[in-house]
């Protein structure tokens, strides 16, 4: 690799003595000392690379560059890295000169090979105190042994000659230790798989090349994720003449085009790495080999790789919308580009503008049709359900199918979507699409949209290119329940279906969470003209303001808790079927869960004479909110040492310590309004005892200094009570005055 020259410019004033730099004998063990041990920070990974990289280097120069090197790796029965290359080989003045020379490098008036340090040739002291060469020329192999001699400079004998019929190379040997043998193969690994030309690599049966999976390629980059169960860091990576250099984003100027920064930031999908080819030459190394040099000259060029990926993906992206056929399409290649944060290219996110990207002169600003579909002030588009595989106990532990309401509908080839034209068998048909590969439609679905038209939607997929790939329900093969795995409980017997035709339920309260909601309740029968309490459910499902609670359990715990307070005994609550709903509420008898908790309410306040304690706590907390409370908290505890006894200070704590709720009324406070707040009602109190919040107001007026010490208040309040009652006082006398 050709070294970038570095001159410099000398002006002096005027002529003086100088002495030029250089390296003393008794010294030179120290500086070798420094350059065999300290150089690198992974000593097996640069034995590897340094000798591996000089192999692919003499077969460049000798026209063989798509041949591989030959590699054996250790293993406990011959304990020995091996590499061997089929270049021009090395007389005996070569090995000298490359070898037992420090910064000796045949390679620095070249960018077709990679060294040009001459340090890597010695990399084998690094890991131990020897090493081999031999070198194959014109039908002679002769050996060399470099070793450290107790001066600690180092040598290389000549061990012997003899004639061979192997091709010329040179084959360097480095003695391994037996516990070393896996951490050679494991680096051996690592290192390969960045090599154009995958070495042959004997010695070892566990040694493999992981294989890739192409997330996205350009001209000289590529995204990829390896199949193996190591993990990859997600960072960019430059590979430059065979070796990868980690690209660290954080040290390089990028000026006036900062959001490139983005391409080679730790930001993509788990496991994916961005591979960027460069030539040789157009990046700096360190003499380890082991990281950039972040010098001008790297930075710039890592700029202009930055900018050509950019140029190169959009114009993939670009290329794809004008290509579409559909704004299915588009939103699919939005979802590609601006999408969840595992898709290889969502880093595009902070480069482009979203506003700039259009379909068909539309502007393209989402991968889903969301709030179009829904709409608050009229009657909705359509209805939405989106299915997909869960985990159900209940049937054995296998996969269940089920749908939930959604406010969009995502745009994804790995998504179905069906019109709802007909009202049974939905699971029977819409299940398959996402347990079996073998359906319908020809492969497995991740989710599956339901679409019940409404009056509008036409004009819905007119207005708004609703144009996803549609099956009809009805056009879905019915498969039975069995068939999907539905028919028996966890114990393996025959599920009952007498739930199905029963109406009326009694409540599992002590159940805890289930997967099947039909679960918290069992059939029961009740005496319809004793009356009762009841509330509808739909599809085992509780159906009014079953948003608040999101789930039948946290209905149970708000039912147990407004019995409990109450005084009525939870088991006396049944649940109805929506078809059977309209008896129950015609009727003067019985009262729904709702209007009970309601009446009852009142009915507490009154008989607990709690209307002037409510009244009282409320204004309180009203207060307390309206100063963040930590001023307002802290007056009870000065007032009665104020000299102004008449004071507005010392009347207001006085009626701050008289209406604050004890522990017990605020706690009974919260549950009566939580309550009150689910029933939709209103409790009857009365005016309370005090106004605070007038009261604040004008105790804010008159110490405005006060409820400026905040902080103070909360955490240095005994350090200052003094200082505050001084300050009430010189207002109260100042004001008298």
């Amino acid at each position: 690799m050709i070294a970038q020259a570095n001159t410099a410019t000398l002006k002096q004033s005027q002529n003086f003595d100088f002495v030029s730099f250089g390296i003393k004998r008794e010294g030179l063990a120290h500086i070798f000392n420094v350059l065999r041990n300290q150089l690198y920070s992974d000593k097996i990974g640069a034995v590897i690379r340094e000798y591996s990289a000089n192999a692919v280097d003499a077969q460049v120069e000798s026209g063989n560059q798509d041949r591989p090197i030959e590699v054996t790796l250790p293993n406990p029965l011959c304990s020995h890295f091996k590499v061997r290359d089929y270049g021009l080989g090395l007389s005996e003045n070569q090995v000298c000169d490359i070898y037992a020379n420090y910064g000796e490098s045949t390679k620095r008036e070249t960018n077709e090979q990679i060294g040009q340090l001459g340090l890597g040739s010695k990399s084998g002291f690094s890991y131990g105190d020897n090493f081999v060469i031999r070198s194959f020329q014109n039908g002679t192999v002769t050996s060399y042994n470099a070793f450290i001699d107790p001066s600690q400079i180092g040598q290389i004998a000549k061990l012997h000659s003899e004639p061979t019929n192997e091709e010329d190379g040179v084959e360097i040997e480095v003695p391994v230790n037996v516990c070393d043998v896996e951490l050679f193969r494991q680096k051996a690994q690592s290192i390969y798989r960045f090599f154009k030309v995958d070495p042959n690599v004997k010695g070892n049966k566990d040694f493999k090349i992981n294989s890739e999976v192409i997330y996205f390629q350009g001209s000289d980059f590529k995204f990829i994720k390896i199949n193996c169960d190591t993990p990859v860091d997600n960072k960019a990576t430059a590979l430059m003449g065979n070796i990868a250099y980690p690209i660290d984003a954080d040290k390089v100027n990028w000026g006036d085009e900062r959001e490139l920064k983005s391409l080679f930031k730790d930001r993509q999908a788990s496991g994916m790495e961005k591979l960027i080819d460069f030539n040789i030459g157009d990046l700096e190394v360190s003499a380890s080999r082991e990281a950039l040099q972040y010098t001008p000259h790297t930075q710039k060029n890592i700029v202009a790789k930055a900018r050509q990926i950019k140029d190169e993906c959009l114009a993939e992206v670009r290329s794809k919308l004008t290509n579409g056929t559909s704004m299915y399409e588009a939103k699919c290649v939005y979802r590609e580009l601006f999408g969840p944060y595992e898709t290889p290219l969502s880093f595009l996110g902070s480069i482009v503008k979203k506003d700039d990207l259009k379909f068909q002169g539309r502007h393209l600003i989402s991968d889903f049709w969301r709030w179009d579909v829904f709409r608050s002030n009229a009657e909705p588009y359509a209805s939405v359900k989106c299915y997909q595989t869960e985990l159900s106990y209940r049937y054995n532990g296998t996969d269940k199918v089920k749908g939930l309401e959604t406010s969009k509908i995502e745009a994804n080839e790995n998504y179905a979507y069906v019109i709802k034209d007909m009202k049974s068998t939905i699971i029977n048909r819409i299940a398959p699409l996402c347990k079996f590969n073998e359906n319908h439609l020809g492969r497995k679905f991740k989710k599956v949209f339901l679409i019940e038209p409404g009056p509008e939607y036409d004009k819905f997929v007119a207005d708004y290119q609703f144009d996803v790939p549609i099956v009809k329900l009805s056009e879905l093969p019915k498969v039975s329940l069995k068939d999907l795995g539905y028919t028996t409980t966890r114990h393996g017997k025959t599920a009952s279906n007498s739930k199905h035709t029963a109406t009326v339920f009694k409540l599992n309260y002590d159940i805890g969470y289930v997967s099947a909601k039909s679960d918290y309740f069992e059939s029961a029968e009740v005496d319809f003209e004793a009356g009762g309490i009841w509330f509808e459910i739909d599809r085992f499902q509780p159906k009014e303001d079953f948003g608040k609670h999101n789930s039948t359990e946290n209905l149970l715990k708000t039912i147990t808790s407004a019995c409990k307070l109450l005084g009525l005994d939870r088991h006396k609550v049944i649940a109805v079927k929506s078809k059977d709903c309209p008896k129950f509420a015609h009727s003067d008898k019985w009262l729904t869960v709702k209007q009970w908790v309601s009446s009852a309410l009142q009915t507490y306040v009154t008989s607990h004479k709690l209307g002037q304690a409510i009244a009282d706590a409320d204004e309180y907390q009203r207060a307390e909110k309206a100063d963040w409370g930590h001023c307002f908290k802290r007056i009870p505890y000065f007032y009665s040492d104020l000299r102004d006894q008449n004071g507005e200070m010392t009347v207001f704590g006085q009626h701050i310590k008289s209406m604050r709720p004890g522990e017990e009324l605020e706690k009974t406070n919260a549950k009566l309004r939580k309550l009150s707040y689910w029933a939709n009602c209103t409790l009857q109190t009365v005016k309370p005892t005090h106004g605070l919040c007038d009261e604040l107001k004008q105790v804010k007026k008159k110490y405005p200094i006060y409820f400026y010490l905040e902080d103070q208040c909360r955490y240095k309040f005994n350090s200052v009570l003094k200082a505050i009652q001084d300050y009430v006082n010189m207002v109260d006398e100042a004001v008298a005055g």
